[in-house]
């Protein structure tokens, strides 16, 4: 029985990863922002074939995204991708390109891609609100951006500068910009309630006996059973509760019995379980073990061991409020964003390689 049979029952929320420039302040903290806004194709007309035969220089030069009327260039998109791609490469090695993250034979490579077209656009359409926000950097953090843009700059030499396309203002700018976002977004989020109670944060410590309404296979498939396995299956389980309810240690009662035998202790968060699961499981006091609970799976036996992890609570505190930030967040950001129009270059775009030795 593969881990946690249990946390089959959650439901699973998607995020989406942000990236930031090679030491640069973290964006404000994992905004889980959807960026709708999907480029328009901009009709430069330019051809694949004069990108090829355009030099460094040349290619550098051009204008590869416009939002709203902000023009970004191809040399800006590169210094971001060329930061994180040295990042990656340091953590996973060069062979992390090429791999298929689904079915649709996504590759690393295009995912981070299009992620830190994600996060370029975010940038832009959050800093284009500063004036009317009234919002700017301080001089203290204009010289803190000075100090992260030497720091950066430091780690190249003249010929390295040169050869990937670096320039001074072009580093300061995207950590400009990068601060910048980050301030908009605390201002926005400032007066969010940051009360939550215990009860709504609570996360309690579950020991669980589950009884699968399937058998498995030998590679670990599930295999479904007949009316008469099935009815076995149920009796087996009403014993199982009986049982359960006169045992002095249900952790080794569990242990004995289960069919998910890698995972007896869960801790848990509401809206991380099925309805019918959830309910039941918020219901119990310490030490207090629950009736027979079906699933589509099979069922379960639940046992309070613990009414409320401290540690797990206070995480889930923090995550509420942060989740409650973001929300706030979204309604500015989802009617800024309607308003920007965004086109980028597909040709340009297509031209940058992530896999290369630099991406161009």
């Amino acid at each position: 029985m593969g881990y946690g049979t249990l946390r089959k029952c959650f439901l699973y929320i998607g995020i989406s990863a942000f990236f930031c420039l090679a030491g640069c302040k973290e964006l404000p903290p994992d905004i889980e922002i959807e960026v709708e806004n999907t480029p328009t194709p901009y009709p430069t007309g330019i051809t694949e074939g004069e990108v090829e035969e355009m030099n460094q220089e040349e290619r550098f030069s051009q204008v590869l995204l416009r939002i709203g009327e902000l023009e970004i260039g191809y040399d800006e998109v590169v210094l971001y991708m060329q930061s994180t791609k040295e990042e990656v490469e340091t953590l996973y090695g060069k062979e992390i390109w090429d791999y298929v993250l689904d079915d649709e034979g996504t590759t690393y490579a295009q995912m981070l891609k299009n992620e830190l077209l994600k996060q370029i656009i975010y940038t832009k359409i959050v800093c284009a609100q500063a004036d009317s926000l009234g919002i700017s950097l301080t001089e203290d953090e204009q010289m803190n951006v000075d100090e992260y843009t030497d720091n950066y700059l430091a780690n190249f030499s003249n010929d390295e500068l040169a050869y990937y396309g670096i320039s001074r203002e072009l580093v300061w700018g995207i950590y400009a910009d990068n601060l910048l976002a980050t301030k908009i977004y605390e201002s926005l989020t400032l007066n969010i309630d940051t009360d939550v109670s215990d009860e709504e944060a609570r996360h309690p410590v579950l020991w669980y006996l589950f009884i699968a309404k399937y058998a498995l296979a030998e590679d670990g498939t599930h295999v479904a059973l007949d009316e008469e396995g099935l009815e076995d299956v149920r009796e087996r389980a009403q014993e199982l509760a009986q049982e359960a309810k006169e045992s002095v240690d249900f952790y080794a009662f569990a242990r004995e019995n289960t069919d998910d035998t890698d995972e007896i202790e869960i801790v848990i968060g509401r809206g991380e379980m099925y309805e019918e699961l959830e309910k039941i499981a918020f219901g119990l006091q310490q030490g207090e073990t629950s009736g027979l609970i079906e699933t589509e799976d099979g069922y379960f036996i639940l046992h309070c061991a613990e009414y409320m992890d401290e540690d797990a609570t206070d995480m889930a505190k923090t995550e509420i409020i942060l989740e409650r930030q973001e929300r706030a967040f979204s309604d500015s950001y989802a009617v800024w964003e309607e308003e920007t129009e965004v086109w980028v270059d597909t040709v340009l775009w297509d031209a940058i390689d992530m896999t290369g030795e630099k991406c161009e």
